[in-house]
């Protein structure tokens, strides 16, 4: 039952941030300089996406909750064995945030495609995957993908 609860909260949470990314938003201006999209495109996309998938997470949880209070008059309550973060996760999470910083600081100067590379393969491994398919198929489609929808789709062209 602890996982629903917080899957609501974060789901809220991440509602919030996206109605203070909004409000933020509204004050974007400018011009699109002979692109499709100007320069609130992006984060009103990202918002949308955010608002989306933390409207399915909530609704998620409040699934498993009717379903597990439909559940609860045939069998006993489940024991909770505090199934709370490890040390191992936090630390994967600020090793994980850390590549991120060192991203957007080689994103100019190696340029997209290469550190977008990098990255997405070291965070591959940092997050315990091991398939060597996966290595070499999806971090080139991903990124070659995000890369063609830019640079031929919306015309912004990446450094």
């Amino acid at each position: 039952m602890q996982r629903i609860g917080s899957d609501v909260a974060v789901g809220c949470g991440l509602l919030a941030f996206s109605a203070f990314a909004a409000w933020r938003s509204l004050g974007i201006r400018g011009q699109s300089a002979g692109t499709i999209a100007g320069p609130s495109f992006l984060p009103w996309l990202m918002i949308g996406a955010i608002i989306i998938l933390s409207l399915m997470l909530v609704l998620r949880a409040r699934r498993a909750a009717a379903a597990a209070s439909a559940e609860a008059g045939s069998r006993p309550a489940p024991v909770d064995h505090g199934g709370g973060m490890k040390r191992r996760d936090l630390l994967r999470i600020a090793l994980f945030a850390a590549m991120l910083v060192a991203y957007s600081a080689a994103f100019m100067p190696l340029g997209y495609l290469p550190a977008t590379l990098i990255v997405f393969i070291a965070g591959m491994l940092l997050m315990g995957e091991r398939s060597p398919l996966k290595f070499f198929v999806l971090p080139v489609l991903i990124t070659g993908a995000v890369w063609f929808g830019f640079t031929r789709f919306l015309q912004v062209w990446l450094p």
